[in-house]
């Protein structure tokens, strides 16, 4: 009953009302009877799951047109340099008071003390993930730590930006709360619920971005202190509780709660579910324009053998003997594409042209002549497209994993560092090599400071990391070096093939050009995306709000 994917938002509103004869009857109409929420624990579910659907990330559709990942048919604002405060805007205050109104108000019910303690635990999680996602938008914001009562005047209720520092000691204080208050780890029937396997992760993915460069320019030693011991030991309490590498990437989005699952959301048809139109091709989807893998994130894809892939003698086999990652994430010419209606018409993915300039053969509609193949619902044929149901994984132990290494990294471990991406290509089955390093070459810091964006690239790639990760390590330049996205024109050179001819076989009769892909402009993204304005509309309800530096003649430094 407690498992969040049978969550049913409107089922919340007749859980709590169902008891009142009449709407009129409550003294608030705006109000809630405590009551009926923290006298049943079916109440008090209902009133934490709406939380949980607020909060939780869905499945990373679309994200990657940030980065160099994917190419969308416009671009973006970020990437083109165009963004004002308005394009931005992540402010949770209401979900945030939500969760207030639950920690101060719970004690007061007749529920089970341990049920409390679990919920409080929750809660104090998600007050933590608000408050955190906006300080990585913005830098710091108002901490709002208790219910508003509406006879405040404006000066109590509108309270200033507090600094980023003393927002950062805040969200780690409510995950050390949380982890002290929730269960080791919930049964299979509330799979999806915040336990301390997820808390701890969260709170080691928390102190390594205060470290990076993003919030810690300077490098303080300290913070990447900290956020090595907090890693090293929530990958220890992952360890202990049988999390772990799964052994076959492709698979570890529908192999339901494998040793990879941190912190994940369920879905369940027809209740809770996504759309992935747009991503497949255009002769097997309604629509268009989602996720093309760039040939920038082909490229990235190191060989069988770990070394990184050559792309100087052309491309002709540019998808041989790759890492098995490649295998999982890009659709290419001629692939094996498993969605139903490929297998029924008994063909590969072809996204080919032939010579007549703007044509298009069989399922083409890539800019990029790629398709993503990465955690897909392979279940769902054209008609349901809109109700796919594959887990989206919002910390996988993998994460876990290349956190504590990049922090050992930085506090100078190297070699723990470059054990940790040995056991990351092994997984995938890159080859050790007679010196056993598995094709990575890195031997300084800085070195490996390299290897692990790279790693991080293609690990995660399309999973909504690329981004943040750009931003975290302040390498927005990455992007602006590009000048525009690419993709890898494939011409054949014959009437073209049968439906499930064999590429090995026939390569040659195509031929393969790297291009530009120009939409509207250079990619131009600016130094003070790093940290987003606050928008227009924040700023207008509330006057004591400083607008960040950078944006708009703005005063608040997000560094303090």
């Amino acid at each position: 009953m407690n498992s969040i994917k049978n969550i049913i938002l409107f089922l919340i509103g007749g859980v709590i009302f169902s008891a009142c004869e009449s709407v009129l009857d409550k003294e608030n109409l705006e109000g809630i009877n405590p009551d009926l929420v923290w006298g049943t624990e079916a109440g008090a579910y209902a009133y934490l799951n709406e939380i949980y659907v607020e909060l939780m990330p869905d499945f990373s559709v679309g994200h990657g047109r940030n980065t160099d990942e994917a190419v969308y048919n416009s671009l973006p604002s970020f990437l083109s340099g165009t963004a004002t405060i308005d394009t931005w805007y992540y402010w949770p205050y209401e979900t945030i008071r939500k969760i207030n109104v639950l920690l101060e108000d719970i004690d007061g019910g007749t529920l089970e003390a341990e049920l409390v303690e679990e919920l409080k635990g929750q809660a104090y999680f998600w007050r933590a993930w608000a408050y955190f996602h906006m300080v990585v938008r913005y830098g710091g914001v108002p901490l709002l730590l208790e219910v508003q009562e509406q006879t405040m005047d404006d000066d109590e209720l509108y309270l200033p930006r507090n600094k980023t520092s003393e927002c950062m000691v805040q969200i780690i204080s409510d995950l050390d709360k949380a982890i002290s208050l929730l269960p080791t780890k919930f049964t299979a029937s509330e799979l999806g619920r915040i336990d301390q396997i997820a808390a701890k992760a969260f709170k080691g993915r928390v102190l390594l971005y205060y470290a990076s460069p993003q919030f810690n320019p300077e490098s303080d030693q300290s913070r990447w202190q900290n956020a090595y011991d907090i890693n090293k030991a929530a990958l220890e309490f992952c360890i202990e509780q049988g999390k772990g590498l799964y052994n076959d990437y492709e698979n570890i989005w529908y192999t339901n709660n494998n040793s990879e699952f941190v912190m994940v959301k369920y879905y369940n048809d027809p209740e809770v579910v996504y759309s992935i139109d747009g991503t497949r091709p255009q002769t097997w989807s309604s629509a268009v324009g989602v996720d093309y893998p760039t040939l920038d994130l082909v490229d990235a894809f190191p060989m069988k053998d770990g070394t990184k892939f050559n792309n100087s003698n052309g491309y002709q086999k540019y998808w041989k003997n790759r890492d098995d990652r490649f295998y999982a994430t890009i659709g290419y010419n001629g692939c094996h594409y498993p969605c139903p209606e490929a297998i029924e018409e008994g063909t590969y993915l072809w996204t080919w042209r032939n010579e007549q300039e703007g044509s298009v053969i069989g399922t083409l509609s890539s800019p990029t002549f790629f398709y993503r193949m990465k955690a897909m619902d392979w279940e769902v044929d054209q008609s349901g497209l809109n109700r796919a149901t594959v887990p989206w994984i919002e910390i996988r132990f993998a994460e876990v994993l290349m956190n504590y290494g990049e922090a050992a990294n930085e506090i100078g471990n190297i070699d723990e560092a470059l054990n940790v991406l040995y056991q990351i290509r092994e997984r995938v089955g890159i080859l050790p090599g007679t010196n056993g390093r598995y094709g990575i070459t890195a031997s300084t810091q800085e070195e490996i400071r390299e290897a692990y964006m790279d790693e991080r690239c293609v690990e995660f790639a399309f999973e909504n990391k690329r981004f943040w990760d750009l931003r975290r390590l302040r390498k927005l330049d990455i992007l602006n070096n590009m000048k525009y996205h690419h993709g890898l024109k494939i011409i054949a050179e014959y009437p073209g093939p049968r439906a499930m001819e064999d590429i090995d076989e026939i390569y040659d009769k195509f031929t393969y050009e790297p291009y530009e892909i120009i939409l509207e402009a250079q990619i131009n993204v600016k130094d003070n995306y790093y940290f987003f304005g606050i928008p227009k509309d924040i700023l207008d309800r509330n006057s004591k709000i400083e607008q960040t530096e950078g944006w708009n003649s703005g005063t608040f430094n997000p560094l303090d």
